[in-house]
């Protein structure tokens, strides 16, 4: 039903009335939900029927039956089929809706790294798994499923809320999925909050004791001494062995957004490399220093030069120590804002799904990405050196 009034027209929907955007004709919202919102919709339902009969665990899709393993990638395969040649194409439309049209612009964005980060990596493959396949199938679809569920429900969600029909939500409050989706929402929530108090506190202690040793080298221009070297090497091991499983496992949750995803598995990948690399600096320094000393010569004059090595030796050393030390440093302190930024998100995404009228809140409601990743072009370079789904 539609009703005109003399400076716009209108649409009605329910018991509300949208107004159509200046110089937008009945015909003009007519003729796109025909030709692309409508069909993009469905494209979207279909894709998320097809990969929601095949959301497993890690561990079901590790240890599954090979025909059980066949079935799932043949599904996923169709997906990524679908969001290339069905949905992408509709993205690049522009709508008469701003609003529609920006998230339109935005899930088009989110295409993009998904297509990089999921839908080439799959194509690679083709419809049928060999045997010598199984094993790195079995790991792409660990990491893959997830990416394209997030990124057909987070865009989704987006579009249907820029849809001007989107005032009558009612069925979705009272459906099953909402539940779950609160349950789901509120397992993120609460993980992400103990993941913030352990980071905020291993920041802290972190960063005191890494002023001190970095100063240290600074001023004496040597490798760290062997005692604080052990102070070191026991934060290390809480970085490695406890820090990096949690966020490995906050990337678990099916709630997680795509951008989230790829910000945490970023961090998750830095931080081993960057104390694996201190490690081995300390340790090939030290082996070199220790040569030196077992081999200072007879003369003064060989004496001398072992002494004007050694102390070479020290200061290239120190200065690699310093530059992977204050790396991790600073990813340490990124990572703590990140996450800090992250939990505000998402309680106010929290606060969106239980309004009806969430515009007033969804602009905040966006992880604020480049205040996060500060560090970008230096964790690209690190990125680099690694080959990475």
């Amino acid at each position: 039903m539609t009703v005109q009034t003399k400076e716009r027209q209108c649409i009605k929907v329910g018991k509300n009335q949208v107004e159509l955007p200046a110089g937008v004709t009945l015909a003009d919202w007519a003729l796109e939900k025909k030709r692309s919102q409508n069909p993009r919709i469905r494209s979207y339902l279909g894709c998320i029927r097809i990969i929601e009969e095949v959301l497993e665990s890690n561990y079901a899709i590790l240890n599954c039956s090979p025909v059980r393993l066949h079935k799932i990638w043949q599904k996923i395969r169709r997906v990524c089929l679908l969001i290339r040649s069905e949905i992408a194409p509709t993205l690049k439309e522009s709508s008469h809706f701003p609003e529609l049209d920006k998230a339109l612009s935005n899930a088009d964005g989110a295409f993009e790294q998904l297509s990089r980060n999921v839908l080439d990596h799959v194509e690679r493959y083709s419809d049928h798994v060999t045997t010598n396949d199984m094993p790195e199938v079995r790991k792409l679809l660990c990491i893959s499923v997830g990416k394209l569920y997030a990124f057909l429900r987070d865009t989704l969600g987006e579009i249907l809320a820029s849809d001007p029909r989107s005032h009558n939500d009612s069925d979705y409050f009272l459906s099953k999925r909402f539940a779950q989706e609160i349950e789901e929402s509120e397992w993120l929530y609460s993980s992400v909050y103990e993941l913030h108090v352990f980071v905020e506190g291993l920041e802290k202690l972190c960063s005191a004791e890494f002023q001190v040793i970095l100063a240290g080298m600074r001023t004496d221009r040597m490798i760290t001494h062997s005692g604080d070297w052990e102070r070191l090497s026991k934060l290390i091991e809480v970085l490695l062995k406890g820090l990096t499983p949690k966020l490995r496992a906050v990337l678990l949750h099916r709630s997680i957004r795509l951008n989230e995803i790829e910000v945490i598995d970023e961090y998750a990948f830095e931080i081993p490399y960057q104390c694996k690399a201190l490690i081995e600096v300390y340790e090939a320094g030290r082996e070199v220093i220790e040569e030196i000393k077992s081999s200072t010569g007879v003369t003064l004059k060989e004496r001398e030069q072992s002494v004007d090595a050694l102390m070479s030796c020290h200061l290239v050393f120190s200065r690699r120590m310093v530059t992977y030390l204050s790396g991790v440093n600073e990813t340490l302190r990124d990572l703590e804002h990140f996450i800090s930024n992250w939990l505000s998100a998402i309680e106010r995404r929290r606060c969106m799904m239980l309004t009806k009228n969430p515009t007033e809140i969804r602009s905040s409601a966006s992880f604020p990405e480049k205040t996060a990743r500060s560090g970008n072009k230096r964790r690209e370079k690190l990125r680099a050196k690694t080959i990475s789904l």
